[in-house]
């Protein structure tokens, strides 16, 4: 495969540090545009980190320069956050891509690659499994944002020819999400169960969601770098969900342990069911995700304790 120049943004994340050292080992030029100091990729000696922040122009020139293909994958909030900042949320996400897209044009790059929501951007759904063509009823502003940069995304195609992908990726989780982190319940009910802490539940855990393993998620994007195709939204996810309860239940019997659970009131901004059709990226992509849940929390859970 040709060498390509490519830029992340928020590559010290959880997907962006996967993504990151997968795309090293492919031999591609790497750059990353991050807020954090701390590098939580494998050393490379073809990864240069720029630290800068995504509202920042000079950062932006700097990152995209010279770029072939541009991964977004930043986010400065999650549903929770932004609900209790509206104007954060949207002037730190979606302004702050909009400025991104402008210099994507500018510096010519080939293709635009943004990491959406493959659940809050629908919100609840009567028909299950979602596909793309379903209507976006987004309930929180973590979404509406994200809606609102995919049509923005759009708009810079039809307007200035900028080629895209739009990843709605429903909750990945495994390898490199840490469970104190801001978002990922498996890595943290792993945690607290081992630990014998206390789990909180929002409703009464029948909600359900679709989760999909990093490794399945990494080997969509690089499948994304070998193809010509172009300009698609894409439901990313394991095909299938499990409620909350259930999840739970499938790391008790791992773990040995019982969880102790402190149910709350449910909560206005959370979806209550998702669950993604992916024969739209299987079809496009030749793709299909090969680590079930079983598989996946068995993973997880042994690199969390690798780690402790």
């Amino acid at each position: 495969m040709k060498k390509l120049n490519i830029l992340v943004i928020g590559g010290t994340g959880f997907l962006g540090s996967n993504l990151v050292n997968a795309l090293a080992q492919e031999k591609h030029n790497i750059k990353v545009l991050s807020r954090g100091h701390i590098k939580l990729s494998e050393n490379h000696s073809n990864v240069k980190y720029i630290i800068g922040d995504i509202c920042d122009e000079k950062s932006l020139n700097r990152a995209i320069k010279g770029t072939d293909f541009v991964y977004h994958l930043a986010s400065t909030t999650n549903p929770k956050f932004g609900e209790e900042d509206l104007l954060f949320d949207l002037s730190s996400n979606l302004i702050s891509t909009i400025n991104i897209l402008k210099k994507c044009v500018n510096f010519h790059v080939k293709k635009f690659i943004f990491c959406s929501s493959g659940g809050t951007v629908y919100g609840d759904q009567n028909n299950l499994p979602i596909s793309e063509d379903n209507i976006c009823l987004p309930i929180s502003s973590y979404g509406l944002v994200k809606h609102n940069i995919e049509m923005y995304i759009k708009y810079f195609n039809k307007r200035f020819s900028l080629n895209y992908e739009i990843l709605r990726v429903s909750n990945p989780y495994g390898k490199g999400q840490f469970p104190d982190g801001p978002q990922g319940v498996i890595p943290t009910f792993i945690k607290k169960i081992l630990k014998g802490m206390e789990i909180k539940v929002f409703g009464d855990g029948s909600s359900t969601r679709d989760y999909l393993y990093i490794d399945d998620f990494i080997d969509l994007n690089l499948k994304l770098l070998t193809t010509v195709k172009k300009n698609n939204t894409l439901n990313i996810g394991s095909g299938k969900s499990i409620s909350i309860i259930d999840l739970i239940k499938k790391i008790e019997i791992l773990t040995g342990k019982t969880a102790s659970i402190n149910y709350f009131p449910e909560r206005e901004f959370d979806v209550k069911k998702i669950h993604l059709n992916i024969n739209k990226v299987s079809h496009i992509y030749n793709w299909n995700p090969k680590v079930d849940i079983d598989t996946g929390l068995l993973k997880t859970l042994k690199w969390i304790n690798d780690i402790s």
